[in-house]
């Protein structure tokens, strides 16, 4: 349903009273642009929506009251009140919850949602206030934060409790100053993603709490200036993924301590240097792009570069410019 703007209640005319069950069979709703309706009834003494999966409400600003939908697996909202989120209870099986363009988490309570394993929040406000509704989330496996622009620091005990956790990505959140992955490890922990966070100045110093770490991807970071010593515990990382980082202006001896890496990429990173001579000990990397670091581009040429007596063992390396591509 879509764009029914004068609507302001959404009354129990809409079930049947002939029948114990009213849509007994859908499984997906999607509402979008209701910016007047205050309140969808539920029916007294009957089950309804008995089936439904996945609901999708969007641009639904007003909107309070909601039926009970017990099968709910997947719920997203967007420009909506938070209020809604509170109504809608008995959701033992959801297991999706994407929340964008809340004002304030003041009023949510996700702690009740133990089930959640993907848990995607954009545009949203006042994040520290949500640290403690993520502590029950024991089943969380994915947590995406991006374009929360009021976010300065993202604390350690956000990701206290999440023994589930195994990716988290952070994107487009320009305030955001600083990062800490807590004192416990985070033992599922896979993969994390950083992108697009202008403020920040330092990666987490605890990254040896994550020992099952696959992937790091850091992109568009213009203050970090150096990868932390944590990383170089992280024997278990396949793929690491360096862009848009100027302030980089070197790469550890370290990295040879990375005996599992796979794939390394690093793009639009001018200001480095050269590459460390413990790349050529990646005896497992099959996959190196270097892409407009013109320092790099020159020292790794084939066979004549400087550097490229460090990369020769490596099967697949791909070395160029975007300009020269166009």
């Amino acid at each position: 349903m879509e764009g029914l703007s004068s609507i302001t209640h959404i009354g129990q005319e809409i079930y049947r009273d002939d029948v114990e069950v009213s849509f007994p069979s859908l499984q997906e709703l999607s509402m979008r642009d209701f910016p007047l309706l205050q309140q969808w009834a539920s029916l007294d003494g009957k089950e309804t929506f008995p089936r439904l999966r996945k609901l999708i409400l969007n641009n639904c600003p007003r909107l309070i009251s909601v039926p009970h939908f017990t099968s709910l697996e997947h719920l997203e909202l967007r420009r909506c009140s938070s209020t809604v989120l509170n109504c809608i209870k008995h959701t033992t099986l959801l297991s999706t919850l994407a929340i964008e363009g809340f004002s304030s988490f003041s009023h949510i309570r996700i702690r009740r949602l133990t089930s959640l394993t993907l848990l995607s929040i954009r545009w949203c406000q006042d994040l520290p206030l949500l640290s403690e509704e993520l502590q029950n989330l024991v089943a969380l496996e994915v947590l995406e934060i991006s374009d929360c622009h009021s976010v300065t620091a993202l604390p350690g005990n956000v990701m206290e409790g999440l023994k589930s956790l195994q990716d988290l990505s952070i994107e487009n959140c320009s305030s955001l100053a600083s990062i800490s992955l807590g004192l416990q490890q985070l033992s599922a922990f896979k993969h994390l993603t950083i992108m697009y966070c202008p403020s920040l100045a330092a990666l987490p110093d605890n990254l040896d709490n994550l020992p099952a770490l696959v992937s790091l991807a850091i992109v568009g970071c213009p203050l970090i200036e150096f990868l932390p010593d944590g990383i170089k515990h992280v024997t278990t990382l396949r793929s690491l993924e360096i862009r848009s980082c100027p302030g980089l202006k070197d790469l550890p001896e370290w990295l040879d301590s990375l005996t599992s890496l796979r794939a390394f990429a690093i793009s639009d990173c001018r200001n480095l240097k050269s590459l460390p001579v413990a790349v050529r000990c990646l005896t497992k990397l099959h996959h190196l792009t270097i892409q407009d670091c013109p320092h790099l581009q020159r020292r790794c040429r084939r066979d004549i570069g400087e550097d490229w007596w460090k990369i020769a063992h490596i099967p697949r390396t791909h070395i160029f410019s975007s300009q020269s591509v166009n």
